[in-house]
Parts: structure tokens; sequence; C-alpha cells
């Protein structure tokens, strides 16, 4: 189990690395056990989840049966939790930095319960189509690279990496995310993609 102080602590160091500040890092437990336990902020998203993926099953609308789309998007969900740390400990052999992997994998998971927090906050604007097109796009963009951003930082300092093989990390979790989105919508049978969708 988690603690409701170590959820707070460890949101804490989340923001503090949302602003750039690698002292964050103190406040995430790095050990194994911290790391296991930073998979708590999987269950804690699920209120922000659960909305953001009702958004996206009214823009993209599954033909499939209704169980068969639950069971594709738990298991999207894990995928999505599970697939960077399995990346992470590929990069951290590689960069002989496998002493960090328990703290990216802690800093990873804490770090996304904010990012999905701000995608919550950001849906609302996309989803209304209250902003011309070509703003509605450098809106998402520029949130889109704030995040990844944040995302290489928080890398560069959990794993101790260059700017260059952090900022490479960032991308390829973006990435899976963009994988696992379209294999989930081609798996519900939500093909054909929506005008102008990526």
């Amino acid at each position: 189990m988690i603690t409701s102080r170590e959820i707070l602590t460890s949101l804490f160091g989340a923001w503090r690395l949302a602003q750039f500040k690698a002292d964050g890092l103190r406040y995430l437990d790095a050990s194994r056990e911290g790391a296991i336990r930073s998979f708590w902020a999987a269950a804690l998203a699920l209120p922000a989840a659960i909305p953001l993926t009702l958004i996206r099953l009214s823009m993209f609308p599954p033909r499939d049966d209704d169980l068969r789309v639950v069971l594709i998007e738990i298991v999207a969900y894990v995928i999505g939790w599970a697939a960077f740390p399995v990346v992470a400990q590929i990069a951290a052999r590689i960069a002989e930095r496998e002493q960090h992997f328990a703290r990216v994998v802690c800093a990873y998971n804490w770090t996304s319960l904010l990012q999905i927090g701000v995608l919550l906050l950001c849906a609302p604007v996309s989803a209304a189509g209250i902003l011309p097109s070509g703003v509605e796009m450098l809106f998402e963009l520029a949130i889109r690279a704030a995040l990844i951003a944040y995302l290489a930082f928080t890398i560069r300092v959990a794993l101790d990496v260059p700017w260059p093989a952090a900022i490479g990390l960032a991308l390829v979790e973006f990435f899976l995310g963009i994988s696992v989105f379209r294999t989930v919508i081609t798996l519900e049978d939500a093909w054909p993609l929506a005008l102008g969708a990526a």
C-alpha cells in the first residue's frame, strides 16, 4: 500500500520537476519499493483518464460491442503505463545508468499523473471547438511540446543522461502513446479516422 503522505510528497516532487527544478527528485522514493508503489499513480489517474477516454470515444466512435471496447481500453491503459518503464530499462542499461532505473520509473509515474491532469484541463477547449482550427492546432502543439519538455527534463535529471538522450527518450514515449492510440481505435473498429485527425 501507499500512504497519503507519500502521495502528496511525490506529487510535490513532480510539481517541482514541472518547474524544471531538479530538487524535485528529493521528494520521490527512488528505491525499488518506491518505484513499485509509484504505479499507484495509475490508479489515482483514473478519475481523469476516464473522461479523457470518453471524449476520445465521442470523437472516434467505436463500432465494436461495448464489452470488447471496455476490455480494449483496460488493456491499453495498462500498456500505456507499462511501456515506457520497459524502454527506460533498456535505455538505462545501454547508458550504464541501471542504478538510476528505479528513480526514473518513480519520476515518470508521478509526473505522468500531473500530465494527465493537465490534459484533462485542456481537453474541453479542444473538444468544444471554440477555437479557430489553426489556433486550436497551435494550442494542442504547445501543450504537447510543453509536456514533452517536462518529461525530457525529468528523464535527464532522474536517469542522469545528456539532453539529447533525454529528449530522444521523451519522443519515444510520445510515439509509443501515438502507437497505442492508433492500435486502440483500429481494434475498436473506429476507422476511418475523422477528417484531419492524426
